[in-house]
């Protein structure tokens, strides 16, 4: 847990197991940022999922729980690209930096990538901000969000 607070944030979920509205474990928590959480699966067949914050039931204190099936979630998020880090929080790659919305906490129920040859924007470089999951570019992340939010991706 953040040493700040009591609470779990976001980014202590990072290496933490996601699970489905059927009960099913579709890997643990890569990476996140104010609009998605990034989970990965498997070690030699590797899947990635862009899931949309808004789709997340909670935090049990040990499972991330989603509120979507397994089959949605590989029908609708899966991406083949591993998290920039220059826009999402990746563990040991902490570029980037911002305030996220509270997580919401439920009742109870690998070879790491190498980002090493990813360029660290400077900071006077412009931002462009793509959703994931539809490749639309934003000049701002409060725009990105927004988009999240108002589509049903």
């Amino acid at each position: 847990m953040n040493s700040k607070t009591d609470s779990p944030q976001w980014i202590d979920l990072i290496d933490k197991s996601v699970h489905t509205s059927d009960d099913i474990d579709i890997g643990d928590i890569e990476a996140v940022n104010k609009s998605f959480i990034v989970v990965k699966r498997g070690f030699i067949n590797i899947h990635y999922y862009y899931i949309p914050i808004s789709k997340v039931e909670g935090w049990d204190g040990h499972v991330l729980w989603l509120n979507i099936t397994e089959q949605f979630v590989k029908d609708k998020y899966e991406r083949d690209r591993t998290p920039d880090p220059n826009y999402y929080y990746v563990k040991d790659y902490a570029y980037y930096s911002e305030l996220y919305s509270p997580l919401p906490l439920i009742p109870s129920r690998y070879i790491p990538p190498s980002y090493a040859n990813i360029a660290k924007l400077e900071e006077s470089a412009p931002r462009m901000f793509r959703c994931d999951l539809c490749e639309q570019v934003f000049s701002s992340e409060e725009e990105l969000n927004k988009h999240v939010k108002d589509i049903s991706h």
